[in-house]
């Protein structure tokens, strides 16, 4: 993919400035992630990280051509153990840190060639998910953890990450047109979410009267991780289970009950339709049909899922 450049080297380029020697990559990058996100920031940082790593010290703006940036490209291929896609967004960066330096006449043009021809191609990477044969053999093993059994069997039918449900409140569950909604901002996009919760949902939510506090009393992330990894292998299930796989696999319930794209997208708090489409292209559906769309492939089975308490969840009266 072609990253446009704002200035080109040509005769009309405005000429760089006397002290463009003296300035730094990381001079400028911290300069230009003031108003950032959090983790945009982290990825500059890295980024900076593995570019002194690379050159043995700061690197000066005036150092930064064609030929330095392929070899820098080349140490994080072969050097480190960064995966592509990781290599790809640090590209990214870097590159909008040599448009900044263009933009303030450090530099004549932005010397990066295009990532696509930097970086081997990328294939869509294969997302994990369980089916619903799978979920209910979970839903059948004991784990050692209830809570953690609840909350990922809980986001396997909310698509909630980690994150989101380690920070969910009571207070953001929500009775809208009837139907008790998730209403949240996402811990890592900071946009707003609304998830109406189908039957499978509610049966996994905690018994309480509580109005207020956390829904799910979640241990450290180690704790969480070995927990799930043991249950996986309780359960027969020969795949890696983490939270993430919980929202792939709400993703793809969605899809194979016949939701459609655009609502898969939303519910799943995508800023892109792209992001989903990894995932597959389907017909027309609702928000709220296509939740309940889940629950029937749940009913068809002999089965149904067992909450870690074996209690049904209990609406607080308004």
């Amino acid at each position: 993919m072609r990253m446009p450049s704002t200035r080109q080297h040509t005769l009309t380029t405005p000429p760089v400035r006397h002290n463009a020697g003296k300035i730094s990559v990381r001079t400028i990058a911290l300069q230009h992630q003031t108003s950032h996100r959090k983790n945009t920031r982290d990825v500059c940082l890295t980024l900076l990280l593995h570019l002194e790593r690379f050159a043995g010290r700061e690197v000066k703006i005036k150092e930064v051509d064609e030929l330095f940036i392929r070899n820098f490209v080349n140490y994080l291929l072969n050097e480190t153990s960064l995966k592509t896609n990781s290599i790809r967004t640090y590209l990214q960066k870097f590159h909008a840190i040599l448009e900044e330096a263009v933009r303030i006449r450090l530099m004549p043009y932005n010397s990066m060639p295009p990532i696509g021809t930097l970086i081997p191609h990328i294939t869509a990477p294969t997302r994990a998910f369980l089916t619903s044969s799978e979920i209910l053999c979970l839903s059948s093993a004991s784990c050692r953890n209830p809570v953690v059994k609840s909350a990922f069997l809980f986001a396997c039918f909310t698509g909630l990450r980690l994150s989101d449900i380690e920070s969910l409140r009571w207070e953001h569950l929500q009775k809208l047109n009837g139907v008790l909604t998730i209403v949240k901002v996402q811990q890592k996009t900071q946009s707003e979410i609304r998830i109406p919760l189908n039957k499978e949902a509610l049966h996994l939510l905690p018994l309480t009267n509580r109005r207020e506090g956390h829904v799910f009393d979640l241990p450290s992330r180690s704790t969480i991780a070995s927990a799930l990894r043991e249950w996986g292998e309780t359960a027969g299930i020969d795949k890696k289970i983490t939270f993430h796989v919980s929202r792939h696999s709400f993703a793809t319930l969605l899809l194979t009950a016949g939701v459609e794209i655009y609502t898969v997208s939303k519910l799943c708090g995508h800023r892109d339709v792209r992001t989903t489409e990894i995932y597959a292209h389907i017909i027309d559906s609702t928000l709220h049909d296509g939740v309940n769309r889940v629950s029937t492939l749940f009913r068809a089975s002999s089965h149904r899922l067992q909450p870690a308490n074996n209690t049904l969840f209990r609406i607080p009266s308004q």
